[in-house]
């Protein structure tokens, strides 16, 4: 198959089509129609709500981690507390984020149900006169639908299986909950018919067969939360098949070379969201988190938000000699002429008369700050290229699996059968990555190091969480403010336990399925009989 759709291939720069369903007049016969075909599931994880999206899915995986706080500036980002909340892990049955992220995965699930739909349509019910194409479009759009199951999966853990397509009777469809594990062995099930179907090539944006690879081997790899069950050798497997597989795929010389806006078909990536500033939109990282002094220094045609920044210890995780801490800014915000630009806060209370000099630091002193003090409090992410004159979104892909984080994958599992150390095979996995970021090749390693590595190579790409609970690191949460109320006084952390490993289901999709959904444990907020 080519491409799923025309923005993921090189042809960014181009306006996409609109394509209404392929009727029997106009059913795909080459590649190029299938594309237009599946191009509406792909596209479910662009735009301003999509994958990327500051109040989703990506906010889930990284808002209530040490990578990523928001702190209150002011006015400014307290969004009824949802971000303390999340951060705190004290989120609710109804908080807008969980209710996102559920419509973000299931919004998917029905869009590759569509494209099945129409192709049992188009070709008919007989699939012993299907050709060799439509075995491999059918694979397709079914990785990508498992794809958005796992992603629900991870995120409720006890979900539904939305994968009725034949019935065109909607009436029969019957939703069911699935406890965990028969979810993920649903996915597992579905990968593995499909690999052999998919194509072997390597297409840009595409579900192939290297792609289902990375996607079982991130199933495999947190097998144990799923299923009950370790997988550590499926999932160095499923990373073999990808290292020797003979894609091509490659460790970037330059580490920010991957995420440059110039980043399209780059080596490394095995599978991104395809980014265009003007029609796929939604890679807004650069917007969320720079200043608004930064609008002059990168040209850019609209303020940025001053919003999410990391915490000082997970910054103070990467050596000074590490290449990869330039991804955030921290120190004087230079103009032109190579002086510190100096800020007015409008709160004459604080600074020079309200005016503050443009210092980003990475302490951030609380997260409740009526004042504005702390302006200018937190490093900034930019290891997506900042592109000057950019407006609101950037042209950068923003990689979901990537040749570093498929090494990484499979030296831990290495380590995990070693007794929780790195023999050989796994240091000189870990330290192709390690030594890229300009640092001496590790003699040893552990888990906990290893983890940090995993945060240093892997910050703001959508894994964070999901780590933190494999290495048992999550559900304590032992980072800045997890302990500390809205101002910073102590509170008692006891009412946390591992309930926090999942999300609740949310109110509004048990509201509509009344005696379907049983809520997550530690949720007793928000069931429907």
């Amino acid at each position: 198959m080519a491409a799923a759709m025309c923005f993921t291939t090189a042809c960014t720069d181009l306006k996409p089509e609109v394509y209404g369903d392929v009727t029997a007049d106009n059913y795909f016969t080459t590649p190029e129609q299938f594309s237009n075909l599946i191009a509406n599931a792909y596209a479910q994880m662009i735009g301003e709500y999509g994958y990327v999206y500051r109040e989703g899915y990506w906010s889930m995986q990284e808002y209530t981690t040490d990578e990523v706080v928001i702190p209150t500036r002011g006015t400014d980002w307290y969004d009824n507390g949802v971000p303390i909340a999340m951060h705190q892990h004290t989120w609710v049955y109804n908080t807008r984020d969980i209710n996102n992220g559920w419509s973000f995965a299931y919004g998917g699930t029905a869009k590759c149900n569509t494209v099945l739909r129409n192709i049992r349509q188009i070709k008919g019910t007989d699939e012993s006169l299907y050709d060799e194409a439509t075995w491999a479009g059918i694979a397709e759009a079914k990785t990508l639908r498992a794809f958005y199951h796992f992603l629900a999966l991870d995120l409720y853990g006890n979900v539904t299986i939305d994968s009725a397509v034949v019935e065109e009777d909607a009436t029969k469809i019957q939703i069911k909950q699935y406890t965990s594990k028969e979810i993920y062995e649903f996915i597992e099930a579905e990968l593995l018919a499909c690999i052999p179907q998919l194509t072997n090539d390597v297409r840009y944006g595409s579900m192939t067969r290297p792609v289902a690879y990375a996607l079982l081997a991130k199933l495999y790899l947190n097998a144990e939360r799923y299923a009950g069950e370790p997988q550590w050798e499926k999932c160095a497997a499923c990373c073999d098949s990808i290292i020797n597989g003979g894609y091509g795929y490659v460790l970037d010389n330059n580490y920010f070379n991957v995420f440059k806006t110039t980043n399209t078909n780059n080596p490394e990536i095995i599978f991104p969201i395809v980014f265009d500033a003007k029609y796929a939109k939604g890679n807004m990282l650069h917007l969320i988190t720079l200043h608004y002094v930064h609008q002059d220094v990168y040209g850019l045609t609209t303020p940025p938000w001053n919003g999410p920044c990391t915490l000082e210890s997970f910054y103070n995780k990467y050596d000074d000699k590490d290449k990869r801490k330039a991804q955030w800014l921290v120190g004087a915000v230079l103009d032109a002429n190579g002086d510190t630009i100096i800020y007015d806060t409008g709160n004459k209370a604080i600074g020079d008369n309200g005016k503050l000099p443009a210092v980003i630091t990475a302490k951030v002193s609380k997260i409740l700050d009526a004042t504005k003090a702390n302006t200018f409090e937190g490093a900034r992410f930019v290891k997506f290229e900042p592109e000057y004159g950019i407006e609101h979104h950037a042209n950068s892909d923003f990689p979901i699996y990537r040749y570093a984080d498929i090494l990484l994958m499979k030296a831990e599992c290495l380590m995990r059968l070693n007794g929780g150390m790195a023999n050989g095979e796994a240091l000189a996995l870990v330290n192709q990555v390690h030594t890229r970021a300009g640092l001496e090749p590790y003699t040893s390693l552990d888990l906990d190091e290893l983890l940090d590595e995993r945060g240093r190579e892997l910050a703001w790409e959508g894994h964070r969480r999901q780590d933190l609970i494999r290495f048992g690191k999550y559900a304590e949460g032992k980072w800045e403010f997890m302990d500390k109320d809205e101002n910073g006084a102590k509170i008692d952390p006891s009412f946390r336990d591992e309930h926090v490993n999942i999300f609740p289901i949310p109110e509004w999709v048990m509201t509509a399925n009344p005696g379907v959904y049983e809520q997550n444990p530690g949720y007793d907020v928000g069931s429907a009989e």
